[in-house]
């Protein structure tokens, strides 16, 4: 219901994002109002001294000491409304800016965690790019907003201030300006409404255009060696120019609005000022000039608020409908389990079972994928493989043991106990290194640390692990250098080892660690090394790794055996090599293709390149 009136709908959602800052809220509104309330008084004031020097001079007495006493108390008056006005102003101002400031903190932060807590199903269905220009867009509306309450503030006051003063003064002219009031906020609001729907249309507009600029940036290489700048700059222009017929018509609408605004308050002011001359005349009554000037500035007062309604309106109108457009966020992770939060794993567990897990999903290529009747054991200090061929379900397995997409069906037993929230418990206890790499337009210590602080110590050991000091020491600023977006000036094997040292870093307080092929373009000796080091340092607790070098199996404890979202076997190295099933086939094939050489111990034999 508050979605319709823009300044109610503002004003709402801010308070909700001020939190414990609402108290100030109510007292720089406190602080306004007051500020208005004795500027009011200024046009009563300055009549009152053109009506004693009128009176005076009428009287013949220019050079008396009364008139020369009324004009320095007039003025005295006019001086005091100014710095009392600003006592109240400047204050209120500090705080409302300090609010602002909170509420866009407080209202970015919270657009943003809500974005991460989105399941990647739903990322997938959604342009990052648009999600970004939502979040932004609403964010600096909201802020814009409250960083300028006091002129949708001084607006109201000043309209209601004034009407009660003009029925004080002159019962007709508030009449009238009741009248002229009505008339137009009605004429604005219906002709808001049609430009409330051509501002949706258009936000939507940018948010396409934002969506090829952000694509086309964020994959300019292709852009680049694929000679596409002109078709690529032409497409932009393209959808940045679709949108003037609509924008044509809505400025149109804009200028027609503020015609007919200000003709009605013409009207209002000319009638006022009209029906008091003739009624002053007709009564054989002297117009005195300060009472003339009152009225018509209280008039114009009236005037200038409706001109401001109808700007700050517009501007209100338009930062509202770029707030609404962040609602899919917030509507879409209302969908997510409100509980998923407080579920966590039990301290010091020793052993996971997840049972019987199905699921079903399309990806971004409309193809489907499932896992059927999956059983895997997990157990802490024990390490674990799976293998299969591509599209066997493995990475999809270990994307639900992350949280990061939801089972349709599975059970988990921790340690013989059944947990109520399954596969959620693990989500705060995971760990999930990716195969492909994301690098930061940042340095190599922010693509590891993601900013956060962090010891040297720390830092030194993720890098040996993941061995990337060979790459660090030819970096001319070392940690501090600045990589280019998707880390262009590394290679691809390069870019693993860096995410896998972001990987580790951030792994070491979780009891479970996920490796879904990180090392899938590191070379065969430094990718031996990295497993080597990486079970090595978090011996104490469950790792699950995704395989697709099979030389690596031997490392492992348990491996399960994926073909067609199925387990099809599972056991040790020995046993599944011996027995004449899947995997023993899937090894004597790889003996015969792969060209590294392997010795009864499969110990890799192979010169460090």
């Amino acid at each position: 219901m508050f979605k319709r009136n823009p300044i109610v709908y503002l004003t709402l959602t801010g308070w909700q994002y001020a939190r414990t800052l609402r108290p100030l809220m109510v007292f720089y509104t406190v602080l306004f109002a007051l500020s208005q309330a004795i500027a009011l008084a200024e046009p009563y004031v300055i009549g009152q001294l053109l009506n004693s020097v009128q009176t005076n001079l009428s009287a013949g007495q220019s050079g008396t000491g009364k008139l020369v006493h009324d004009i320095y108390l007039y003025l005295s008056l006019f001086f005091a409304i100014q710095f009392f006005t600003w006592v109240f102003h400047g204050p209120g101002r500090l705080v409302e800016r300090i609010v602002a400031f909170n509420i866009k903190v407080n209202y970015k932060s919270t657009l943003f965690k809500m974005l991460t807590d989105l399941p990647l199903q739903w990322h997938r269905e959604h342009h990052s790019g648009d999600s970004i220009d939502k979040i932004n867009r609403a964010t600096n509306s909201l802020a814009t907003y409250f960083d300028m309450t006091f002129e949708v503030l001084y607006m109201l006051f000043r309209l209601l201030g004034t009407q009660v003063i003009l029925f004080v003064f002159m019962p007709i002219a508030g009449w009238a300006a009741i009248l002229t009031t009505l008339v137009t906020f009605t004429m604005i609001y219906l002709f808001d409404k049609v430009l409330s729907s051509q501002y949706s249309e258009l936000n939507k507009m940018d948010n396409r255009v934002a969506s090829a600029i952000h694509d086309y940036v964020t994959n300019i290489i292709s852009v680049i060696t694929l000679r596409l700048e002109t078709p690529v700059i032409q497409e932009v222009s393209n959808r940045m120019g679709r949108p003037f017929s609509l924008y044509k018509r809505n400025s149109n609408l804009i200028e027609l609005k503020w015609f007919l605004t200000t003709m009605l308050i013409a009207t209002m002011v000319v009638s006022v000022m009209v029906w008091y001359t003739h009624n002053t005349i007709g009564a054989g009554k002297v117009i005195m000039a300060g009472t003339f000037f009152t009225l018509f500035e209280y008039l114009r007062r009236i005037g200038d608020s409706f001109y401001n309604f109808a700007y700050i309106y517009g501007s209100v109108m338009r930062q509202a409908t770029d707030v609404q457009s962040a609602e899919t966020l917030i509507e879409a992770h209302a969908m997510v389990n409100p509980d998923a939060e407080k579920y966590n794993m039990p301290a010091n567990w020793k052993e996971l079972n997840i049972n019987n897990l199905h699921f079903t999903y399309e990806d971004e290529k409309h193809r489907t994928h499932h896992l059927e009747d999956v059983s895997v054991k997990l157990t802490r200090g024990t390490t674990v493989a799976f293998v299969g061929q591509s599209g066997s379900g493995k990475s999809t397995c270990l994307s639900l043991l992350r949280g990061v997409q939801t089972a349709d069906q599975v059970e988990l037993v921790c340690d013989g106990n059944v947990l109520p929230g399954k596969l959620a418990h693990l989500s705060h206890s995971t760990t999930l290194m990716p195969q492909d790499p994301e690098i930061f337009a940042d340095t190599i210590k922010f693509n590891i640390t993601f900013g956060f602080e962090a010891s040297d110590e720390d830092i030194a050991k993720a890098i040996q692990i993941a061995r990337f000091e060979n790459v660090l020491t030819r970096l001319p600023s070392g940690l501090e250098t600045s990589i280019a977006e998707k880390g262009v000036n590394l290679s691809g094997g390069e870019k693993q080892r860096l995410a896998l040292a972001r990987g580790v870093y951030f792994a070491r307080s979780s009891d479970v660690v996920l490796l879904d092929e990180p090392t899938s373009s590191v070379d065969t000796y430094n990718e031996r090394q990295i497993y080597e080091a990486v079970l090595e340092t978090f011996a104490d607790k469950c790792i699950v790794s995704s395989i697709h070098k099979l030389h690596l199996l031997e490392m492992f404890d348990l491996i399960y055996v994926f073909e067609d979202g199925k387990i099809v076997e599972s056991g040790t190295f020995a046993q599944l090599t011996t027995n004449g099933g899947k995997l023993a086939e899937m090894w004597k094939n790889y003996q015969v293709s792969d060209n590294v050489v392997i010795t009864d111990s499969f110990e890799i034999v192979e010169s460090q390149l």
